[in-house]
C-alpha cells in the first residue's frame, strides 16, 4: 500500500472517530436543544441564545485560534525530532490560550450591564452573562489541549471527551430545568460540563505527553523557538484575525444584530432553523479536524499530488452524504420543526429551507482553511474571511430591519455563495505558487 493510501486510510479512521464522537455529541445536543426550546418557550429561548451569542462573540474576538498554530508548529517540531522545541511550543500555546481567555472573561464581566440594556434589551440579563462567562473562562485552555491530542493521533480520546461532556451537560441541564431553575439552570449545566471536560482533557494530555517523553513542558525555555517567532507571530496573527472575523458570522454577531433589530422571538426562530440546517456540519467537521494535520505533513514533504488527491477524495465522499441530507431537510422542513420543536416554532420553516441550501454551498469547500494553512498561506485565508464577513454584515444590516429572521437567512446564503466562489480561486492561486516554489527549490 502506498504512503498516500496509508495516510488517506488513517485520515478516514481519525475522521471516523471524530464523526462518531460528534454524532453522539450532536444527538445529545439536539435532544438538549429540543427540551430547552420547548420548556423555555420562544421568548426565553431567544434570550438564552442572545446571552450565549454575546459570550461567544467575546470568546471569538479575543481567541487567538491557537490550536491551528499549535498543530502546525508542534507537529513540525515533532516530525523533525526536536523534543525541546516541541515542549517550548506547547508551553507558549497554553500561555497564549489562557491569557486571551482571561482578558475575554474580564471584559464579559465589565460589559454585561451595558450589553443587556442596549443590545439585548433585557436589563436584568447581565446576571445571565456573568454566570455564563464562567464557562468561557474554564474552556480557555481546551484549544491547545485538543491540538496536542490531534498531533498525537488521539482522535479516539477527543471523541470520548466531546461525547461524554455533552451527555453530562444534557443530564444536568434537563435535571435543573425540571427542578425549576429556568435559564439559570441551563447555564449552570454548561458550567459544570465545561469543568468536567477541562479536567478530563488535561488528564489525557498529561498522560499523552508523558508517554511520548515530553513531560516537563511547564519548565521549557520558550527562547528555544526564538528563531521561529516571526513566523509564529505572522501565522498566529492571521489565524487570530480570522477568529475575530468569525464573530461576524451567523452564530455570533449575526445573532446579536438580529436580536437588536428584530427581538428575542426572531432570534429563537432563526436559532432553531440554523440548528437543523447545520446538521451537515456534523458530517463535515470531523474531516476538517482530521485532514489538517495530514495536509501539513504533505505540504512539509512537498507531496502536492497527494495533497490534491486527499482533498478531492474527501470532498467526493462528503457530497454523497450532504446532498441527500439537504434535500430531506428542504422537503420536510415544516413537519420537522412542528414535530420536534412544537407549533410555536413553525414560523422558522422557510428560514430553515434557505439556510439548508446555504450550508450545502459552504460545505463544498470545507477544505479551504486547512489547505491554505497547510501551505503556509494564512494571509490568503485572512483576505477570504475579511471579504466574505464584510459582505455578510452588510447584507444583515440591509435585510434584517425589513425582513427579520428571513432577511438573516438570505444574508447567510449570500455569504455562502461568495465564500465558495472565492475559495476555489484562492486555492488555485496558492497551489500554483506552491508548485513554483517546489520547482525553484
Amino acid at each position: 500500500m502506498s504512503d498516500s493510501n496509508k495516510t488517506q486510510k488513517k485520515l478516514f479512521k481519525n475522521a471516523s472517530w471524530l464523526f462518531g464522537g460528534k454524532s453522539a455529541s450532536g444527538i445529545f445536543t439536539a435532544i438538549q436543544t429540543v427540551i430547552v426550546a420547548r420548556m423555555l418557550g420562544v421568548s426565553d429561548y431567544g434570550l438564552l441564545t442572545l446571552v450565549i451569542a454575546y459570550i461567544s462573540v467575546l470568546n471569538m474576538f479575543f481567541d487567538l485560534k491557537v490550536w491551528e498554530t499549535a498543530t502546525k508548529y508542534i507537529g513540525t517540531y515533532l516530525e523533525k525530532g526536536e523534543a525541546d522545541k516541541t515542549r517550548s511550543m506547547i508551553k507558549l500555546s497554553y500561555i497564549l490560550d489562557i491569557g486571551s481567555g482571561i482578558i475575554a472573561f474580564i471584559i464579559a464581566i465589565l460589559s454585561a450591564k451595558l450589553i443587556s440594556t442596549y443590545i439585548i434589551h433585557t436589563p436584568d440579563a447581565y446576571v445571565l452573562i456573568w454566570i455564563f462567562s464562567i464557562s468561557l473562562f474554564i474552556d480557555t485552555a481546551n484549544s491547545t489541549s485538543d491540538a496536542i491530542l490531534r498531533v498525537f493521533d488521539r482522535f479516539k480520546n477527543i471523541a470520548f471527551i466531546n461525547s461524554f461532556q455533552k451527555l453530562f451537560r444534557l443530564i444536568v441541564v434537563v435535571g435543573l430545568l425540571f427542578a425549576g431553575f429556568g435559564i439559570k439552570g441551563v447555564l449552570y449545566g454548561f458550567i459544570l460540563a465545561s469543568f468536567i471536560g477541562f479536567t478530563i482533557r488535561m488528564w489525557i494530555v498529561v498522560k499523552t505527553l508523558k508517554e511520548n517523553r515530553l513531560e516537563g513542558w511547564l519548565s521549557a525555555d520558550i527562547g528555544l523557538i526564538k528563531d521561529q517567532w516571526k513566523g509564529i507571530v505572522w501565522f498566529l496573527g492571521n489565524t487570530s484575525f480570522m477568529a475575530t472575523l468569525k464573530t461576524g458570522n451567523e452564530r455570533y454577531l449575526g445573532v446579536m444584530i438580529l436580536g437588536y433589530f428584530a427581538g428575542k422571538d426572531a432570534v429563537a426562530y432563526y436559532k432553531i432553523a440554523s440548528t437543523v440546517a447545520s446538521l451537515a456540519n456534523k458530517v463535515v467537521d470531523p474531516f476538517y479536524e482530521a485532514i489538517y494535520p495530514e495536509l501539513v505533513k504533505f505540504a512539509s514533504s512537498n507531496a502536492i499530488k497527494d495533497f490534491k488527491k486527499m482533498i478531492k477524495s474527501t470532498t467526493k465522499s462528503l457530497v454523497l452524504i450532504i446532498i441527500p441530507l439537504t434535500a430531506i431537510i428542504i422537503i420536510f422542513a415544516e413537519p420537522i420543526i412542528r414535530l420536534i420543536f412544537g407549533t410555536e416554532y413553525v414560523p422558522a420553516t422557510n428560514a430553515l429551507r434557505i439556510l439548508a441550501v446555504a450550508v450545502l454551498v459552504v460545505r463544498f469547500t470545507f477544505w479551504i482553511n486547512p489547505a491554505l494553512l497547510a501551505m503556509g498561506r494564512p494571509g490568503l485565508r485572512t483576505i477570504l474571511g475579511s471579504i466574505t464577513t464584510a459582505l455578510y454584515l452588510i447584507l444583515m444590516l440591509i435585510l434584517v430591519p425589513p425582513y427579520s429572521y428571513l432577511g438573516a437567512a438570505f444574508a447567510f446564503l449570500g455569504y455562502a455563495l461568495l465564500r465558495s466562489a472565492l475559495a476555489f480561486k484562492f486555492f488555485n492561486d496558492a497551489l500554483k505558487d506552491e508548485k513554483k516554489r517546489i520547482e525553484e527549490s
